[in-house]
């Protein structure tokens, strides 16, 4: 497995990076000391799992797995500190694991379990095909941003920055994406895999822009997102698919 260690504990990094290495010699292991560092080397590197500290000099580990979701979705996470009082929002970034320091060789070892484990539980790729110009482009979902009506046309926002522009209603785009999608007002629709920050008259993407919630159903939208966020913890809405 590729696997990065965030800590700027030295002697914590090298220890954690010491019983991975015991655990399987096979990882290729790499040490940041910052969340900025980290983040600045993906998707490049594309890790299978990230151990984050919790407490960093730049900021804290919960806000560099937000980002980190952005920039590289497939990467686990497993977060490490010296309290467990982070764990609720841990897990609602969808952590494998949580370590409290000190941890034993037997903590890692089911941590690497847990990551085994749900990349063997990943469900097919969900796509969307577009016809523009005569040309047919198969986008994949998991890479969509948002999707937002534009007098005609409905435009189709891509993690990488690209735009597709097609001629069709928002609602008939709408009725082919998948469960992680929300509309959250009037022709716009937003990836929840790509959702950094939730608050009470917005949400945040990954590309930094807020986008305002519906005012009537700001209660509904909120469980709905909940709901999708607890599903995707737990792991029940994929057993069902």
């Amino acid at each position: 497995m590729k696997l990065a260690v965030v800590d700027d504990n030295k002697r914590d990094a090298e220890a954690l990076r010491d019983i991975l290495t015991r655990t399987e010699e096979n990882h290729v292991i790499d040490l940041f000391e910052t969340g900025g560092d980290f983040l600045s080397s993906l998707p490049d590197r594309d890790y299978d799992l990230a151990f984050l500290d919790i407490y960093l000099p730049d900021g804290n580990g919960v806000e560099a797995a937000r980002r980190m979701r952005s920039l590289s979705p497939k990467t686990g996470v497993v977060f490490v500190t010296v309290s467990d009082s982070h764990a609720v929002a841990a897990f609602s970034l969808q952590a494998i694991h949580y370590l409290v320091k000190p941890f034993t060789e037997g903590d890692v070892a089911e941590a690497l379990r847990r990551a085994r484990e749900a990349g063997r539980s990943e469900v097919p790729e969900s796509m969307l095909t577009v016809t523009i110009g005569g040309d047919v482009y198969t986008l994949a979902q998991r890479d969509i941003l948002r999707v937002e009506a534009s007098d005609h046309k409905t435009n189709i926002f891509m993690q990488n920055g690209s735009v597709y522009s097609v001629y069709l209603a928002f609602g008939k785009v709408e009725a082919e994406l998948d469960r992680h999608f929300l509309t959250i007002n009037r022709g716009i629709a937003v990836n929840m895999r790509h959702i950094v920050k939730w608050s009470a008259q917005d949400c945040e993407l990954g590309d930094g822009r807020r986008y305002l919630l519906n005012r009537r159903k700001r209660q509904q939208l909120k469980e709905a997102y909940f709901h999708y966020k607890l599903d995707e913890m737990t792991g029940r809405q994929a057993a069902r698919e």
